[in-house]
């Protein structure tokens, strides 16, 4: 039985449950924490129940991979559901690690300034995210260390006069749903510490400028690796113009886990070594994962690593998959290639020899990519109706497709933990 025929039956086994993390981000575009959530995307009346249960997934199930996380982060903000703030599953969590998110306009707790201190006496730091005004709550601020606010629901001049309440208050102001870099600056301007949204996964265009001869080195190569007709000499000459790209690929090719362990004697001759299908699968990771050395560009790296094999391992499930496996996962590593590159998609993928559906869809058209396409932007953005909704319309179930994110995850960060140890 293949894995896109599970029985109904064989899905509950496993809660549809995507465990998501999110990069928090300062003044400096300095990653300082990760917002990390399980989600479900199961449409049901008791809401409440839906996120209790996610979350004792997470604490339990998927503690392995919450572990993984936590080792490649310096904290994790972790939302807790209202009717779990008394359950043991809490203190799971190691709290010199872990923020704790907590809801106070979603909460029905009569006691809730008490568990507040409770968490703070315990150790915890508290997070307190509101949708709408905090002004209402600032007998319960007064024990946060963080604050967080929504740009998604705040008008400018609110987020304003939200950010000036909470001066009077010792604790850090973050602002969630940034999903412009126009936002990012506009919050930023307002005083506010972090961030957290979309907008690093967007183009950060700056008129006039032009992409580095490295970048265009890069971008030349994923042409040619695109290009069914090019050969080892036409690929090793490129590589040749980037003394980075050529180091990595001879340590790659000498080390004990991947190399064969004999003498390299030219770029050609270690990419003849590697064979066609490993050295294009090697070099499209590493050149994700070198286009920007910044904070942002490796969680764009990682994140477009984690893409593409989320779509790969989607499309081998689905009945009616538009494109193959192996095609798609070209399109969730493309997907993000226009923010780590800053500069337009359509004028980056005019040239590349890759399917024209792929690159229609890259550039905003509508066609049968568009929505896993949106599916990906639906699971950054935390929109979990939406993705329920994608993946009944691509007939994918959810306990399916949540465990092929997971599964996406953790190759993602093996593949980019191991292009971080090539550098060294």
């Amino acid at each position: 039985m293949t894995v896109a025929q599970q029985t109904p039956a064989e899905d509950q086994e496993t809660a549809a449950c995507f465990l998501s993390r999110h990069p928090v981000f300062n003044k400096n575009k300095k990653v300082v924490a990760h917002d990390v959530a399980a989600r479900s995307c199961l449409v049901s009346q008791d809401t409440d129940r839906v996120d209790a249960d996610a979350f004792s997934w997470m604490v339990s199930d998927g503690a392995q991979e919450l572990q993984h996380v936590l080792e490649e982060s310096e904290k994790l903000m972790i939302a807790i559901p209202d009717v779990m703030l008394d359950a043991p599953e809490v203190h799971m969590l190691p709290m010199d690690f872990c923020q704790l998110v907590i809801s106070p306009e979603q909460s029905s707790r009569d006691n809730l300034s008490e568990l507040l201190v409770f968490f703070s006496d315990y150790g915890y730091e508290l997070a307190l995210r509101f949708q709408g005004s905090c002004q209402a709550f600032g007998e319960l601020i007064k024990h946060a260390d963080t604050v967080i606010l929504d740009l998604a629901h705040l008008k400018p001049l609110e987020l304003a006069k939200e950010r000036k309440f909470l001066k009077g208050f010792e604790v850090a102001a973050m602002v969630d749903n940034v999903d412009t870099w126009e936002a990012f600056a506009g919050s930023k301007a307002l005083g506010f510490d972090y961030f957290q949204g979309s907008f690093f996964g967007r183009p950060e265009i700056v008129k006039g400028r032009k992409l580095a001869a490295s970048s265009l080195t890069r971008v030349e190569l994923m042409e040619k690796l695109l290009d069914e007709n090019s050969t080892f000499k036409d690929m090793a000459a490129i590589i040749e113009k980037d003394a980075m790209l050529s180091y990595r690929l001879l340590r790659f090719v000498n080390s004990p886990g991947h190399g064969l362990g004999r003498t390299v004697t030219s770029i050609e001759h270690a990419v003849a070594i590697l064979g066609d299908t490993s050295f294009k699968h090697w070099a499209m990771m590493a050149l994700v994962a070198s286009l920007d050395a910044s904070a942002k560009g490796e969680e764009l790296g990682y994140l477009s690593l984690q893409r593409a094999s989320f779509l790969e391992r989607l499309a081998a499930r689905a009945t009616a998959s538009p494109l193959s496996p192996k095609t798609m996962f070209l399109l969730g590593l493309f997907s993000l290639l226009d923010a780590m590159l800053g500069q337009p998609m359509d004028q980056l993928v005019a040239n590349m020899p890759m399917d024209p559906r792929i690159k229609a869809a890259l550039t905003g058209e509508t066609n049968s990519l568009s929505p896993w396409l949106k599916l990906l932007s639906c699971v950054d953005q935390n929109r979990w109706c939406d993705v329920g909704a994608i993946l009944a319309g691509q007939k994918v179930s959810h306990s399916g497709a949540a465990r092929d994110y997971l599964e996406a995850s953790r190759w993602a960060r093996i593949c980019f933990n191991a292009g971080k140890q090539e550098k060294k």
